[in-house]
């Protein structure tokens, strides 16, 4: 193994155990009884300063820039990435188990196929329609049978959760559709953590949840730091493997991330599943197998 591949896979379950482990530490945050929208505002500002002053060192070139161009791409990334569903799964994340909501990221390559042949952006692929049926088949098997969650009303809170991967997604089509600006990974990876803070501040203040740091409960504000550091590693990790790998390999550390969740939930809550979890699982899983043959196929037929 060349030392690019190995620096690929190193990146890749990197982004996929830390990104899994973001969502136990979402359901912590929400027991010890931070406010949810305060928790993501106050951990979007904490990854994004950690970020800022790596990228002041780099010098002038790697300093996030205020056009129009780049203060878009930050606002409306740090919003679909962050500041909506990340708020949304820390909402959700007291009624479901943590490998259930690491689950649904396998939807996330589905959903941006469907966004992005909607805009025309793709044609249509046998193949990755396929994969979008059997996402569906596994959502199913999720909330259909009654043994499958721990309680009748879980089914509605997975489906509200369904509408994070619908936002991770249209980052993408976004990022298809307008070209973000030419920037370092960590200059992006600052610009969107701090765009998803100042999204939230009007929210924070709007719904009553303002919040101090530090507060009065140690857990809460260990959450905060741990939630911080592992959006910064995540973010500019994963935008650097996208610049250096590709889009359709980075999106692989979906696979990592939801077994690695359902270790986590295990690790931190002892949550056990059903069968039909387990089944949802693998049902998933091949969908996006699927998928990913699909788009190789495609970028392989792609005139260069």
């Amino acid at each position: 193994m060349n030392s690019a591949r190995f620096l690929h896979l190193a990146m890749l379950f990197t982004v996929g155990i830390s990104y899994s482990l973001l969502f136990s530490i979402n359901k912590m945050a929400a027991e010890a009884g931070l406010p949810y929208v305060a928790y993501v505002f106050w951990h979007s500002l904490g990854g994004g300063l950690m970020l800022l002053l790596p990228c002041l060192l780099m010098g002038r070139g790697a300093w996030p820039k205020l056009s129009w161009l780049h203060l878009r791409t930050y606002l409306v990334w740090g919003g679909l990435a962050i500041a909506g569903p990340i708020t949304l799964l820390t909402y959700v994340a007291p009624n479901l188990p943590a490998a259930i909501m690491t689950m649904i990221l396998v939807l996330v390559p589905l959903f941006t196929y469907l966004f992005a042949l909607l805009f025309r952006m793709e044609r249509f692929r046998a193949l990755s329609v396929l994969a979008l049926l059997m996402g569906l088949g596994g959502v199913l098997l999720v909330i259909v049978p009654e043994a499958s969650l721990p309680d009748t009303e879980a089914a509605g809170w997975v489906l509200l959760a369904l509408l994070a991967p619908a936002s991770f997604s249209l980052v993408t089509v976004f990022a298809g559709k307008f070209r973000p600006p030419e920037a370092p990974s960590a200059t992006l990876a600052c610009g969107l953590l701090l765009g998803s803070a100042l999204l939230l501040v009007p929210v924070m203040f709007g719904t009553g949840q303002f919040y101090v740091f530090p507060g009065p409960s140690l857990e809460g504000d260990l959450t905060l730091l741990y939630a911080s550091l592992l959006s910064a590693v995540i973010f500019y990790i994963f935008l650097e493997m996208v610049r250096l790998a590709g889009p359709v390999f980075a999106t692989q550390h979906n696979y990592i991330a939801v077994l690695a969740g359902f270790g986590w939930g295990l690790l931190f809550f002892g949550e056990a599943h059903s069968a039909y979890i387990g089944g949802a699982t693998a049902l998933m899983f091949a969908g996006l197998a699927l998928h990913t043959l699909s788009a190789y196929r495609a970028a392989r037929a792609a005139p260069v």
